[in-house]
């Protein structure tokens, strides 16, 4: 692999994290707009011997993988993406395994008043995610917004949220969080569960334990130089061996 190619989308803001990857690594890379390179012809030409990042959840990137599928690269992540998993899909995922989450409601009609305030998260990866407190709102909201494109999600009261990276098994926290036994392993399954080499998730602590609130398959690493610099690492890797 003599190169790398990280894909944005024109719909998420993840520029300054891809120009800070690029600018760790030593080996040529390139920023591509995802929408634009889909309507180039060769793409496959233009991605021989090159490792992927995706830094972007859009619906092309699956497509994309499919042009891909015979071409000498390598792409992070590509089994998850091959599956298009929407958000809602993949806290499914996790439930089916195990993987503690806050509880969801997709009949946003069973919702009662006990259960608020509650979350109200459109069923993409980076889509809108807002708090609601009234049976009211939640009617009203539905009448505007098809219901069949957003989830509820409850709403877990707590002082302690954190992020954490989880990169071809190592993980990392920001601002220096000791990284318990538990969080450790619920990385590692969501790893072997959705099929991720690389991700951020975000956690919420409940009682003695963490819940999982998102897991992000296109992470940024923005504000973690450790975590982004092991990224960084397995790419040059990468262009080493191959």
């Amino acid at each position: 692999m003599d190169k790398c190619n990280i894909f944005l989308s024109k719909k998420e803001n993840y520029q300054k994290s891809a120009e800070k990857i690029k600018n760790s690594l030593k080996i040529p890379t390139n920023i591509i707009w995802i929408e634009d390179f889909m309507v180039t012809e060769n793409k496959e030409e233009k991605l021989k011997n090159s490792i992927i990042y995706f830094l972007c959840n859009s619906y092309l990137v699956k497509e994309l993988i499919n042009l891909l599928e015979r071409g000498n690269c390598y792409i992070f992540n590509k089994d998850f993406f091959k599956r298009n998993y929407t958000k809602l899909e993949t806290q499914k995922k996790l439930i089916d395994n195990n993987i503690k989450t806050p509880q969801i409601f997709e009949n946003f009609e069973v919702v009662d008043k006990t259960k608020l305030p509650i979350f109200c998260k459109q069923n993409i990866h980076a889509g809108m995610v807002f708090k609601i407190y009234t049976v009211n709102t939640i009617n009203k909201f539905f009448e505007k917004f098809d219901s069949d494109e957003f989830y509820l999600e409850e709403a877990i009261e707590s002082n302690v949220e954190s992020k954490f990276y989880f990169v071809k098994g190592n993980i990392y926290a920001k601002n220096n969080i000791k990284i318990l036994d538990c969080v450790k392993k619920t990385c590692i399954k969501i790893s072997s569960v959705l099929k991720l080499d690389v991700f951020s998730v975000d956690m919420i602590q409940r009682n003695d334990d963490y819940v999982v609130f998102d897991v992000n398959p296109s992470a940024g690493f923005y504000m973690l130089d450790e975590a982004r610099n092991k990224l960084v690492y397995e790419i040059e890797k990468m262009g080493e061996e191959k």
